[in-house]
């Protein structure tokens, strides 16, 4: 219960501390990420995924956007950069067929996808409709894969969320 209420307090709190022109900055996992201002309502799931909602639709499940951590993805002990290169079909390192094939099955068919690559970090956009979804390994010893899923907004807009680490 403490974890949630300083949460929702520093979501408060960062959105007019960090307000910019339309957006705010959220800082989740160590990394910064730049929102839309003004969701409508936040939510901490408080599962070993440090799953975070924001909402910013009127209706239920519209307007949201998600960040996790994606501890038990299937990668099969593949390095995650190497895997998503592959799952892009830009390399073939080896990675367990099976499981790339599953991900492409998810997340490929059907939508845009690519690779936005900053200094440090390249985000890997899986752009559909309705759903879009985006992942990154951390840089940290873990190399912990984390996720945002959005309903709503475009790649633009999504794009702009990293605006930290891209050029």
């Amino acid at each position: 219960m403490k974890r949630t209420t300083l949460f929702l307090l520093a979501i408060t709190f960062s959105t007019f501390a960090f307000a910019e022109s339309g957006y705010f900055k959220m800082s989740y996992h160590g990394y910064n990420f730049y929102l839309p201002e003004a969701p409508k309502a936040s939510g901490f799931l408080g599962s070993e995924n440090d799953t975070i909602i924001l909402k910013y639709g009127e209706d239920p499940g519209e307007g949201l956007v998600g960040f996790s951590v994606e501890s038990e993805m299937a990668t099969d002990g593949c390095d995650p950069e190497e895997f998503f290169k592959e799952v892009l079909g830009k390399t073939e390192k080896g990675c367990d067929r099976l499981a790339v094939e599953s991900f492409q099955h998810v997340f490929v068919e059907d939508r845009d996808v690519g690779v936005w690559s900053g200094e440090d970090h390249n985000f890997y956009y899986f752009v559909g409709d309705p759903k879009t979804t985006v992942f990154f390994a951390t840089r940290d010893s873990d190399k912990k894969i984390l996720k945002v899923d959005t309903n709503f907004l475009t790649k633009k807009t999504l794009k702009r969320l990293f605006k930290e680490y891209l050029h």
